[in-house]
């Protein structure tokens, strides 16, 4: 009776052992996996902290090479501003030269005509003669008869910056002719005459009887 609860209880032990030894090993193997855990993490936490901080780098360069890019261009852009200012400036300069050389050559042409127009009246032209003459209304005769000339001008435009500006030479203006306005005077003369003596009335031969005859 000893003996078979002697054996039971060395059974118990040896159960007990077993049971202990397998809890321990576990708790082992616990350990060991939470430490490898704990290694795996710590591995992973180093390079993710140099790539948070590597980003950070690159932001800050980013961020430090947009805003001096930023200055630049809004140097480059106000420098453009400033060379586009310049230059409708300096066409504007242009634009009234060429304007003003206009203007005088304009004014001896009409000078020109004006003279012209002068010795047409001087020939006993009338106004409205002169006008159907040279297919001008009779306000312009007037005026042309009325003008004496340009006024002096206190400076001309440089021909370099006009025709530089209009992109070829300026037409010169060539001196009046007397010979021509006294041409033109001539061709009113015979132009009257000839109308006169279109609209003379026609006479008919007649015998008087007194043995005059007339036309």
């Amino acid at each position: 009776m000893s003996g078979t609860r002697g054996r039971q209880r060395r059974r118990r032990s040896a159960a007990e052992i077993e049971r202990l030894a397998a809890a321990r090993r576990e708790r082992a193997e616990q350990l060991e996996r939470e430490r490898e855990n704990e290694r795996r993490v710590d591995a992973a936490l180093e390079p993710f902290a140099e790539a948070a901080a590597g980003i950070e780098t690159v932001e800050e360069h980013r961020d430090q090479k947009l805003s001096a890019l930023d200055r630049q261009l809004g140097a480059k852009l106000a420098a453009l501003d400033r060379a586009k200012d310049a230059k409708v400036a300096e066409f504007a300069e242009l634009k009234d030269a060429v304007r003003a050389k206009a203007e005088v050559e304009i004014a001896e042409w009409r000078a020109v005509m004006a003279r012209s127009v002068r010795e047409i009246r001087s020939a006993d032209v009338t106004v409205s003669e002169a006008a159907r003459m040279l297919a001008i209304p009779v306000r312009e005769v007037t005026a042309l008869t009325r003008d004496t000339g340009p006024a002096p001008t206190s400076a001309a435009p440089p021909p370099e910056a006009v025709e530089a500006a209009a992109g070829e030479p300026a037409p010169h203006v060539p001196a009046v002719d007397v010979g021509d306005a006294a041409d033109v005077v001539e061709a009113a003369r015979h132009e009257r005459v000839g109308a006169v003596e279109n609209t003379a009335p026609a006479w008919t031969a007649v015998d008087t009887g007194g043995g005059e005859r007339q036309r």
